[in-house]
């Protein structure tokens, strides 16, 4: 991960929330045009085909170190819609990359 999350006094590291962590990826310029690539990967028609492209692949195992890898929405905060839109954008292209991955 990018280091930026936080420590909780348990000793676990808090995952940040998506809203955050994508307005972190939109202002890192390697994270940004990878999640562009992700969201491309799964727009296309044939989605199977398209991740296992080698950009999507490689999309995917950049923002895998990213907060937006382990990113949170909670119940009933502020903009919990655009929080969970966040966070499954880049989790059912994670999961689906994943594993697409494992099968080849």
């Amino acid at each position: 991960m990018s280091g930026s999350s936080t420590h909780s006094q348990s000793g676990q590291q808090d995952s940040m929330d998506c809203l955050r962590a994508t307005e972190k990826c939109n202002q890192d310029q390697k994270c940004s045009h990878r999640f562009r690539v992700m969201r491309q990967c799964l727009a296309g028609k044939d989605r199977n085909t398209m991740l296992a492209n080698r950009d999507c692949q490689l999309a995917l195992e950049v923002l895998q170190e990213m907060d937006l890898f382990d990113c949170r929405c909670k119940r009933g905060m502020k903009k919990e819609m655009q929080c969970l839109q966040s966070y499954w954008s880049i989790n059912i292209g994670l999961t689906e990359g994943l594993e697409q991955g494992r099968l080849q």
